[in-house]
């Protein structure tokens, strides 16, 4: 019996410890999801689709609780619509006096109901804006708190929204590659969303679906040049850097001539990172 005690004992420990370090894994998983619409919005929503933009606007007008700040996207897009398809000229007033007001106020809160109202087949007429405000949406976006809803859109099938995503990604992204540039390290849950082979295949799959007209002349560039040039998924895996690789590699060896931009674009970022911090890994600039 004596022999006993020690093993049950160690055995709880063990499981003690696999459970901490479960629910830290969960703790740090990012969930891609967007932000759920309130109810509300639902319903501005389906009345927007209707052309109803009247009872839209007046709806928006009644939220005494906004906490998205989509109240006031509503009616400026209402009195676009009334603009645009009634000749509304109180809306056009409106619609052109606010438009700086509105966009500088966009945020990540606004992308739920501003992914939806930009792909409305009768919102193309005001397609220029509608990207500029969608874009904008996702570069402020570009924080901790909406890292979900930015790898949610990354899987959008709609090309303008997937397009914006890949932007907030990259803003954010950024933000972390100037962590460790900056001497210090990425957070256990960084490291863990930052290199979840799903957004690297995501990713390595984006770099595929269109060829850069510089991609050939990448190896031909100074460093400096070729971050500049260089966008979309291509830049972000650039970001990310070694964790990106092994997919690259794989792509760049069945003729992706944009992965293999992107490999070049990590070895860029890694001479950088090894010249100012000789220890240093992608996550850390200490190696720790």
């Amino acid at each position: 019996m004596k022999t006993q005690i020690p093993r049950r004992l160690s055995v709880l420990i063990l499981a003690t410890l696999l459970t901490g370090w479960a629910s830290i894994v969960a703790a740090e998983a990012v969930t891609w999801v967007e932000h759920p619409l309130l109810a509300w919005e639902k319903n501005a929503l389906k009345l927007f689709d209707r052309n109803d933009y009247n009872k839209v606007i007046d709806l928006a007008r009644e939220q005494d609780s906004d906490p998205s700040g989509n109240a006031p996207l509503f009616i400026y897009y209402g009195h676009a619509q009334k603009y645009y398809l009634e000749r509304d000229r109180a809306s056009a007033i409106y619609y052109k006096q606010q438009y700086g007001v509105i966009f500088n106020r966009l945020s990540g809160a606004n992308l739920a109901v501003l992914s939806r109202l930009v792909v409305m087949p009768h919102m193309s007429w005001n397609k220029k804006i509608n990207q500029k405000f969608l874009d904008a949406a996702f570069q402020k976006a570009g924080n901790e708190k909406h890292i979900g809803a930015i790898l949610f859109y990354l899987e959008s099938h709609e090309p303008d929204v997937a397009k914006g995503a890949i932007k907030g990604l990259r803003a954010i992204l950024q933000r972390k590659r100037d962590i460790v540039l900056n001497g210090s390290a990425l957070s256990s849950a960084d490291r863990a969303w930052m290199s979840d082979p799903r957004l690297l295949q995501l990713l390595v799959k984006k770099t595929g679906e269109s060829v850069s007209p510089i991609a050939g002349f990448m190896s031909k560039m100074p460093a400096f040049a070729r971050k500049k040039v260089m966008g979309g998924a291509s830049a972000c895996l650039g970001l990310i850097e070694d964790p990106a690789l092994p997919m690259l590699r794989e792509a760049a060896s069945m003729g992706n001539a944009n992965a293999a931009a992107a490999i070049q674009l990590i070895q860029d970022a890694k001479g950088a990172r090894l010249a100012k911090y000789p220890d240093s890994t992608w996550y850390s600039a200490t190696g720790r």
